[in-house]
């Protein structure tokens, strides 16, 4: 295949975010390219859905994607009459959807409806003529659009009608779309089979780290170990010579807070429940100030405490703080347990991190979207510790059993991150204009072309593209 390689000529844009464009491509305002449809419901269109009732989005629906594309879909439903009250538009399917008021519109989250739906009045749809854009080509040229560049000063950051129809977005000829966004489909395939294989990968190592620790934690390590009832169902058996009592007897609770009192300016490094994993912080920490942190910038996080998820427990999110410095803070999902005396901080965080713990956390928690736990439940469940030798032991036995697994984990995770950031470097320099993959996209084979979740008789499908 063709590399791809810069155009033979260029011009100024006119934009100084996008700089000199191919000299072929036009620049044109998002309203000459499309249609804008905000804040107000179409009855007549309603007509052409067999449906009484539509799925129904919300701006927090952009958070999620479906099969790890950027196509929406949602379980909520609205009537014509309800979204006639609420003002929500009517929308076809492949309609390109983004936020245009809220910190959500700042994130750079185009998304594309994989059915007919409507969206809230803090959503703009957009569909793109077909004379002028493909709806593949004006959702990833959207995708490049950096909405703070645009925002209307406030506290509230937001995109007025009249800003969002002057835009601009590249725009090239119409065959030369179809040429590209062939391209990119195809690379993106090659690199989701790679990132499944990578996450397949972490899948099963992970799994295997947790049988080792689960059986240590909660058998130890003497094969021939006599074992007693617990007297606790789901703790089951456990070593004779193992003391059971609750969590709270062997770890404080949230011991140490920000106080509403702290100064704005107290600067630290902000971990939240995305952050985290089972046993690993998978993005680094947000440097952030008091006064513009969350809410739930809260909870003090010190060497040797564990901070294990109570709020989207199905996450099962926990982390061991071997070495921080005193400017950690974590959100108030967490509960940050601090060993007490004579119980060795990592054998804590190992734990915690058995399935038996985590199982339970997850099973007596409360609510749908967002399971959670009280930490005064969460510091009642009985649990089952050896004396401090064997803790020790233990403790020694899975940091070596443990290493090369994490180890691994870790380079599949890497690997993960920096092919991901080669697709989107890819994709902004071939939407820009930067790199020219017309030769390219020819030499592709013909069986090659979009095979997403759209529709069949989407504009999407009917272009023959992704």
């Amino acid at each position: 295949m063709t590399p791809p390689r810069p155009y033979p000529a260029y011009r100024p844009s006119g934009v100084p975010w996008l700089g000199n464009v191919p000299e072929h491509w036009e620049v044109r305002r998002l309203k000459d390219v499309g249609r804008l449809i905000a804040g107000s419901a179409f009855p007549l269109e309603w007509q052409g859905f067999p449906n009484k009732e539509l799925p129904f989005f919300k701006v927090g629906d952009l958070d999620r994607a479906l099969n790890g594309r950027d196509m929406m879909s949602s379980s909520d439903t609205i009537s014509r009459e309800d979204a006639l009250a609420l003002r929500a538009s009517v929308l076809p399917a492949s309609a390109i959807v983004y936020a245009k008021i809220g910190a959500a519109l700042l994130l750079n989250r185009r998304r594309v409806l994989a059915v007919p739906a409507c969206i809230d009045n803090n959503m703009t749809g957009y569909i793109p003529n077909s004379l002028r854009a493909t709806y593949r080509w004006a959702h990833l040229a959207l995708s490049q659009l950096d909405f703070a560049r645009y925002v209307n000063p406030g506290a509230v950051p937001s995109l007025s009608e009249g800003v969002q129809s002057t835009l601009p977005i590249p725009l090239p000829p119409l065959p030369e779309q179809r040429a590209i966004v062939r391209y990119l489909d195809y690379m993106d395939r090659r690199i989701r089979r790679y990132v499944d294989a990578k996450r397949r990968l972490i899948a099963l190592l992970e799994e295997e780290r947790q049988a080792i620790v689960n059986h240590a934690v909660t058998r130890g390590l003497d094969p021939n170990v006599r074992l007693k009832p617990s007297g606790v169902e789901w703790l089951g058996d456990v070593p004779e010579h193992w003391e059971v009592r609750r969590l709270k007897h062997w770890v404080g609770i949230n011991e140490t807070v920000l106080p509403e009192t702290t100064e704005p300016d107290l600067e630290f490094r902000y971990v939240d429940i995305g952050a985290v994993s089972t046993g690993v912080i998978v993005s680094e920490p947000v440097v952030t100030r008091f006064g513009g942190a969350p809410s739930r910038a809260r909870r003090v996080v010190r060497t040797g405490d564990t901070i294990v998820s109570t709020v989207r427990t199905y996450l099962k999110a926990t982390w061991f703080a071997e070495e921080v410095k005193d400017d950690m803070i974590c959100s108030t999902g967490f509960a940050v347990l601090t060993p007490r005396k004579l119980v060795p901080p990592k054998f804590v965080s190992y734990l915690v991190q058995s399935n038996a713990f985590t199982d339970r956390i997850t099973a007596v928690s409360a609510g749908t979207a967002y399971p959670a736990i009280a930490e005064s439940r969460l510091g009642s469940f009985h649990v089952a510790l050896p004396p401090l030798p064997e803790q020790r032991a233990i403790v020694e036995y899975l940091d070596k059993a443990t290493s090369d697994i994490d180890a691994a984990i870790a380079r599949a995770r890497r690997q993960v991150e920096l092919v991901e950031e080669y697709r989107a470097r890819l994709i902004a320099d071939v939407v820009t204009g930067t790199l020219d993959v017309r030769e390219a996209a020819a030499a592709l084979p013909e069986e090659v072309g979009y095979h997403g979740p759209v529709e069949e008789g989407s504009p999407m499908a009917e272009e023959g593209e992704g």
